[in-house]
């Protein structure tokens, strides 16, 4: 499932033992340069492209949002 992978990356980039989709990015303390990792990795481990215009950390009110928006570029759907 798209959204327990993405939570997983996330705890290992911010080197935390479990992680809320609830919470906003900047209370998970995602800065600029996690959040690119975060983009990457996900780009690389589900086979998509993120849209230019989305490649701001302001596009995502929370980490569910975000989760959303890779699992329709996969075509996973929304969970």
């Amino acid at each position: 499932m798209i959204q327990n992978e993405i939570c997983k990356i996330v705890e290992n980039l911010l080197e935390i033992d479990s992680v809320s989709t609830d919470k906003t990015l900047e209370e998970l303390e995602v800065d600029s340069i996690i959040f690119i990792r975060l983009v990457v990795e996900c780009e690389q481990r589900f086979h998509i492209e993120f849209e230019d215009e989305m490649l701001l950390i302001s596009k995502f009110p929370d980490l569910k949002s975000f989760i959303e928006y890779v699992q329709t570029r996969a075509g996973d759907g929304i969970e």
